[in-house]
């Protein structure tokens, strides 16, 4: 479809990454969203790859709780997202009012999201964003999850461009504000966050700063979610405190798991395609059967009878990577220790040494270093990446000077120089977040916010914007007035507030 068939009748809102309009497809003869990546980050060819990548992946989701993504396709020179129009509300709007809180609003949103959230995972795919503003409740009451995949085309677990948080700080996980890695367990805790706020009307972790609201969800306990029980029963209590747990390996496994606990029947509409153990019966397990006596019977022929364990032929991670004296990561990585079937066992690990003094015996030329960043990074030795943090094993490095690279869009690389010594183990960090600062801005009536002559989101702001501390110009602009600017000093770690009143 093109867009230019489209017939927009107007801007529903903007953000720092894509503005949403409301348009007519008289083809079809019904409204659609149409969501696009503003023009300035059109020209990010890495970007634009992963914007049209995710909404691929979204167009082949299909739940009565997801909105769908109906095309893809260009609109002024950027590419953009034709979705389905929900006529309703969003479930923040919804919120908004006393009177509709409660436990049935609350039951509904998590069985609603968690059934459109089961057929998202099922694809691989992990929001990052649930909060009650991507959730819209439709005339028929039915709840409906946008921006799946789309709110987290940057690929960055806490931060994507520089003035926008992912997720929103004030229903981020911890594992996002740690930087660690995020899945689908992420999406759980979220959800319940929004579940306690359609309960209550309380945001648990809202801050007037980003690093206040990071610094109520690292203190969360489960046990803070005791405090609503005069709001609900023991058991949905019980079902919270399971759903958004602090550790990940204490939710709920999945979201069908989740639906489980609250009685509530699969996710699945359609019926999944049998397997071909269900096609083709005893014959299959018969198949399978023999393959397994011919595998047990090849590995006994490589195991000797008398030893006391296999051959020790390790494969590396891809998160474990030598670089060797010119820079480059040779074809052949081993791990440090790995050995052939042919190599004897070192005695090191016949006397159960630790990994470290294995790493000394086997590469006397190298030392090892542990990299960690935050938010996330990808990370280049000599110009060559990686890894993306977090990166779960030491890198194996020749001896001598390196260049680490920290790289984040968001922000200006970090540059380390290190020098790497034979045997040794050594750490070395990227802190994004040491040299940024953060800007409120009020606006009477309304104005859109530039940053150095980069836009970054029109007022009302839903949240802080993140800048490079220092000297920023700031200027704010409406088409009904004159425009204003600003030179601001923004110290690292602390945020300045701007009220500015457009006067004709």
């Amino acid at each position: 479809m093109n867009s230019s068939q489209l017939h927009i009748e107007h801007k529903l809102h903007e953000s720092a990454t894509t503005a949403v309009y409301r348009a007519f497809d008289p083809s079809l003869h019904r409204h659609v969203l149409l969501k696009v990546l503003h023009r300035h980050l059109a020209d990010d060819a890495d970007l634009r790859a992963r914007f049209v990548r995710e909404a691929r992946s979204c167009a082949a989701l299909r739940s009565h709780h997801i909105v769908q993504v109906y095309d893809l396709t260009e609109h002024d020179g950027a590419p953009a997202i034709v979705m389905e129009y929900v006529e309703g509300r969003s479930l923040k709007e919804v919120i908004a009012a006393p009177e509709r809180r409660g436990m049935e609003l609350a039951r509904r949103a998590a069985v609603h999201v968690l059934r459109g959230l089961a057929v998202a995972h099922a694809k691989g795919i992990v929001h990052r964003d649930i909060k009650p503003g991507n959730i819209l409740v439709g005339s028929d009451g039915a709840m409906k999850v946008t921006d799946f995949g789309l709110a987290s085309f940057a690929a960055a677990p806490t931060v994507t461009m520089e003035g926008m948080v992912l997720g929103t700080p004030a229903y981020m996980a911890p594992e996002q504000v740690r930087g660690d890695e995020t899945d689908h367990r992420t999406d759980l805790f979220a959800l319940g966050v929004t579940v306690v706020e359609a309960l209550t009307g309380e945001r648990l972790f809202e801050g007037s700063t980003v690093t206040e609201c990071m610094k109520k969800v690292s203190a969360f306990t489960a046990a803070d979610l005791d405090r609503f029980s005069s709001a609900a029963s023991p058991e949905f209590i019980a079902f919270l405190k399971r759903l958004m747990h602090p550790k990940r390996e204490e939710r709920f496994a999945s979201a069908d798991d989740a639906l489980a606990a609250l009685n509530e029947r699969p996710s699945a509409i359609f019926a999944p395609p049998l397997t071909a153990a269900k096609r083709n019966g005893p014959r299959s397990l018969l198949i399978a059967a023999v393959s397994l006596l011919m595998l047990a019977a090849v590995f006994a022929a490589v195991w000797p009878f008398g030893g006391t364990e296999p051959p020790n032929v390790t494969v590396p991670e891809n998160d474990t990577a030598r670089v060797a004296d010119d820079g480059t990561v040779p074809a052949e990585r081993r791990e440090e220790g790995a050995r052939t079937a042919s190599e004897p066992l070192p005695a090191e690990k016949k006397n159960g040494a630790p990994a470290a003094a294995r790493t000394a015996s086997a590469l006397p030329d190298s030392g090892r270093i542990i990299v960690a960043s935050t938010p996330w990074a990808k990370v280049f030795v000599d110009n060559q990446l990686v890894g993306e943090t977090p990166i779960a094993r030491p890198v194996v490095l020749a001896a001598g000077v390196h260049t680490v690279t920290f790289s984040n869009p968001s922000f200006e690389p970090i540059v380390r120089m290190v020098t790497v010594e034979a045997g040794r183990e050594q750490t070395v960090t990227g802190d994004f977040l040491e040299n940024v600062g953060y800007l409120l801005c009020t606006v009477a009536p309304w104005g859109e916010v530039f940053v150095d002559d980069v836009y970054k989101d029109t007022t009302p702001l839903a949240k802080p914007l993140i800048v490079t501390a220092g000297v920023r110009r700031v200027r704010f602009r409406n088409p009904n007035f004159a425009e204003i600017v600003r030179d601001v000093t923004v110290p690292p770690r602390d945020t300045v507030r701007l009220t500015i009143t457009f006067a004709k």
